[in-house]
Formats: C-alpha cells, sequence, structure tokens
C-alpha cells in the first residue's frame, strides 16, 4: 500500500491531526506536537473506500478503548474505589464521546459520590445521545430529587413511565413525591400500579396504606397493612401504619394498642414518631407519652426511619 495503513488508522484514536466526524460520533483534535509524525496524513488521491475502511478502523480502536475504560471502571466501581472509576468512565468517554452508556456510568458514579449535579449533567449527557437510555433518565430524575427540583424530578419520574411501561420503581417514586405534596388520589394512582409489577414490594405497601390512612379510606387502608404483615413479618412498618389508619380515623383506643406494638417490634426512630402528623391526635394522651419513654428506655434511638420509605 505505500504506507503503514494499521498506524494511519491508529492516528484517528486517541491522537487526530484534526477533528473528525464518523457515523455521528466526533473525534477531537489533540495539539499537533501530540500527533505522529511519522504517519501520513489523508490525501484526496487515497480510494474512497480505502479512505472508508481506515476510517472504521480508526472507529473501533475508539470504541475498544471505550470498552476498556469502562471495564476498568465497573470493577472499580464494584470495589468501591469510585474516583478511581469516574477516571475511567471520563477516559472511556475521551475514546467514545457519543457513548451514551459512559454518560450513564459517569453519572452513576458521581451520584455515588454525592456530586448531584455533575451527575444530572452526565445524565443529561446520555439522554442527548440516546432518548431512550432508561437508568439514564432515572438518574436524572433521581438527581433533581436529591437537588430539591421536585418539579423536575416528578417531569422526570412521569416521563420514564411513560416511555417505559411497567417501571414499578418511577411509579414507586413518583407516587413518593406526590404523597409528599398532598396529592393521595395521585400518590394511590401510582403506588397501584407499582404493585401490579412488584406486588408485594413492603416500601410500596407501606406508601399506599400511607395515602389511603390520609385519606380516612380506613377498609382499604387496613388491607394493605394486613398485606405488608405478610410481606414483612415480625417488622415494626404493619402495625404502624394500623395505628396511623385508626389515629386518623378517630379511633385513639386502637391507634395506641397498635402504637404499642410496633415500638415493641422496634420503632427506633422515635424523635420521628414524637412528631408524626399522622398521630396528632395522639399526643395530647398520657400513654403517648408513657409508650415513647418505655421504647427509649428498651433500645436508644438509632438513624433509621420508622417505615421503609
Amino acid at each position: 500500500m505505500g504506507f503503514d495503513a494499521v498506524k494511519l488508522a491508529l492516528s484517528l484514536c486517541p491522537l487526530p491531526s484534526r477533528d473528525c466526524r464518523y457515523d455521528g460520533v466526533v473525534i477531537p483534535a489533540l495539539p499537533m506536537s501530540m500527533s505522529m509524525p511519522s504517519t501520513p496524513a489523508f490525501s484526496p488521491r487515497l480510494p474512497r473506500r480505502l479512505l472508508g475502511l481506515l476510517l472504521t478502523l480508526g472507529l473501533v480502536g475508539c470504541v475498544g478503548r471505550g470498552v476498556h475504560h469502562k471495564a476498568r471502571g465497573n470493577v472499580l466501581f464494584h470495589n468501591g474505589d469510585i474516583a478511581g472509576a469516574i477516571v475511567e468512565y471520563r477516559a472511556a468517554l475521551a475514546a467514545a464521546p457519543g457513548d451514551a452508556g459512559a454518560y450513564t456510568l459517569l453519572g452513576n458514579a458521581l451520584f455515588e459520590q454525592g456530586q448531584y449535579e455533575p451527575a444530572a449533567q452526565a445524565f443529561q449527557g446520555a439522554l442527548t445521545r440516546d432518548p431512550q437510555a432508561r437508568e439514564a433518565r432515572r438518574g436524572l430524575a433521581t438527581c433533581q430529587l436529591r437537588l430539591g427540583r421536585t418539579a423536575e424530578a416528578e417531569a422526570g419520574f412521569a416521563a420514564l413511565i411513560k416511555s417505559h411501561r411497567g417501571d414499578y420503581e418511577a411509579e414507586a417514586a413518583l407516587g413518593k413525591l406526590l404523597l409528599a405534596r398532598g396529592d393521595l388520589d395521585g400518590a394511590e394512582q401510582h403506588f397501584r400500579e407499582a404493585l401490579r409489577w412488584v406486588q408485594n414490594d413492603p416500601p410500596t405497601l407501606y406508601a399506599l396504606g400511607l395515602a389511603l390512612a390520609r385519606k380516612t379510606e380506613q377498609a382499604q387502608a387496613l388491607e394493605i397493612f394486613g398485606r405488608l404483615d405478610g410481606a414483612a413479618p415480625g417488622q415494626p412498618y404493619a402495625a404502624y401504619g394500623r395505628a396511623v389508619t385508626y389515629a386518623r380515623s378517630g379511633r385513639k383506643e386502637e391507634a395506641l394498642q397498635w402504637l404499642g406494638r410496633a415500638l415493641e417490634r422496634g420503632v427506633d426512630s422515635l424523635d420521628e414518631v414524637t412528631s408524626d402528623p399522622d398521630l396528632a391526635s395522639l399526643r395530647d394522651d398520657p400513654r403517648f407519652g408513657s409508650l415513647v419513654a418505655e421504647a427509649r428506655k428498651r433500645a436508644p434511638p438509632r438513624p433509621t426511619k420508622k417505615g421503609p420509605l
């Protein structure tokens, strides 16, 4: 051929002498001092088929490097070296800037470090390149939630549900957002849809029961908390949910009875229990304070939630 074709192909990645685009992927140029002086430049006299072959070889080299960096990043991530994984995912993107999967992996790693804004940008980068990237859309919505942008988070989870029917995690997440802002009907709808796909998911059962209790749909709430008892036997959440249901229905005796059972089973976020608005009707009763005091003696509070939300 008169020149080293392999060296010419490899010169496209990672050291091209000028920006080039192939199949939607931009391969950025590096300073001329970093290029390969022994490699001849493209000539318009080279046959078109040969140019296409060389471009393909160059792209395969880029993609291969990108896959290599992603694999290394995944190993590091799995072993807890999140910073090292981030370096590898960025290297993967340098080799293959159009790789939506690499953007998603980078977003996951940044999220793990609590860098929610950069993570959101990485997930958006994935969606720009692949609007159907499911995990990127989920990651972006979750970042928005952590950043306090609840409207954007709601929109993100709603878009995920629209594009990927049966995503129970998105249904449950949107339901919890709606529950938090008092849209009880909307929350119930999404919790029930989530439970169509994962029938006895304890956190979703608890959240649905809570929504029904707040709607004073007592019979339905108690039925859901009965299912929760079967899904998470021995745990305090179903008993606590029954206490909330009876407290919101004005049935103080039953509420205190079930609250006592929940505390015996190990509800340990006692500060949250004493400030829970769902139990407001019980706080004036001296038995409420006694139950909490006894629970404090049995086990000091630990930094966990009172319910599986």
